[in-house]
This record gives C-alpha cells, sequence and structure tokens, in this order.
C-alpha cells in the first residue's frame, strides 16, 4: 500500500482516536469530528468527494484504514474517551 503523506495521516488520527481497527466504514459526521479535532474544517476530499466510497447516504468506505492498521499494528491507541469513566448524573 503506497498512500500519500496526508491520507497517512488522516489514518494515523483515527487509529488515535481508537476507531476499530478492522473497520472500513465510517459516517461522514464522524469523519468531519475526527478532521476537525486536528485543525482542519472538513473531512478530508480524497474520501468524501469520491463516489465510488459510499456506501450508504453518509457513510464512506475506508478501506486503507483496515489495511494500514494491519501493517502498523503499533499506532493503534486506546482513546482518552474509552478509558475515563463515565460521568454520572449529580455526581459533578
Amino acid at each position: 500500500m503506497n498512500l500519500k503523506k496526508n491520507r497517512i495521516q488522516f489514518l494515523t488520527w483515527l487509529a488515535a482516536e481508537g476507531a476499530d481497527p478492522t473497520s472500513s466504514l465510517f459516517s461522514r459526521a464522524y469523519l468531519r469530528t475526527i478532521a476537525i479535532k486536528n485543525g482542519m474544517a472538513w473531512a478530508p476530499a480524497w474520501i468524501v468527494k469520491d463516489k465510488g466510497r459510499v456506501d450508504s447516504r453518509g457513510f464512506y468506505r475506508v478501506p486503507e484504514y483496515a489495511e494500514f492498521m494491519k501493517q502498523n499494528p503499533a499506532i493503534a491507541v486506546v482513546s482518552p474517551a474509552q478509558t475515563a469513566a463515565p460521568v454520572m448524573a449529580g455526581s459533578v
């Protein structure tokens, strides 16, 4: 797999957010959230503007992610949100 630097960076951001390393289907909203958290205004055009990636309305296939994670298992990072204890109503 030969990916451009910006694609590798976005796939790394997905991993850092705790995205399932075997997944290849993501919502536009999730992709945009990851982009915004990392200083981008929108989800990457290489994903959302490619009609061949559309699975259903608002969902895109990113097969590079699962392949990227197979080749780079050390990148898988547990998101702080996954390890933090949930805040119960009235406990704050």
